[in-house]
């Protein structure tokens, strides 16, 4: 659940992120055309994958603590995006070897 949110973050902030007037769009994942084409379509999709991570993380941890964690992954992932997508670190590849790690973490790693 938690893998699934920060998935949801990531997404959301890059379509938001797409939709800056001063970035030179990077070409990362294949559908930055059609979101640089359909802007209103982009923000509307960014913010709503926003809001349903922050209520995954309300419901996996509470009301205090679900805000204050989507709020740290929320800023820590999109440092990360404004940092490495421009020197073209922050590909598809890279995400979906991070997720993957992640989900493993989450779901096969158990310490009793």
């Amino acid at each position: 659940m938690i893998s699934f949110a920060i998935l949801l973050v990531i997404i959301g902030f890059y379509l938001l992120y797409l939709t800056s007037e001063k970035i030179d769009a990077p070409k990362l994942f294949g559908f930055e055309n059609y979101m640089l084409q359909h802007k209103s379509i982009s923000k509307i999709l960014g913010i709503a994958l926003l809001i349903v991570s922050c209520v995954l993380t309300v419901f996996e941890f509470g009301l205090g603590a679900g805000i204050f964690l989507f709020f740290i992954y929320l800023m820590t992932f999109a440092s990360l995006i404004v940092l490495l997508s421009p020197l073209k670190i922050f590909n598809a590849k890279m995400l979906f070897i991070g997720i993957t790690l992640s989900f493993a973490f989450e779901y096969l790693v158990h310490i009793p």
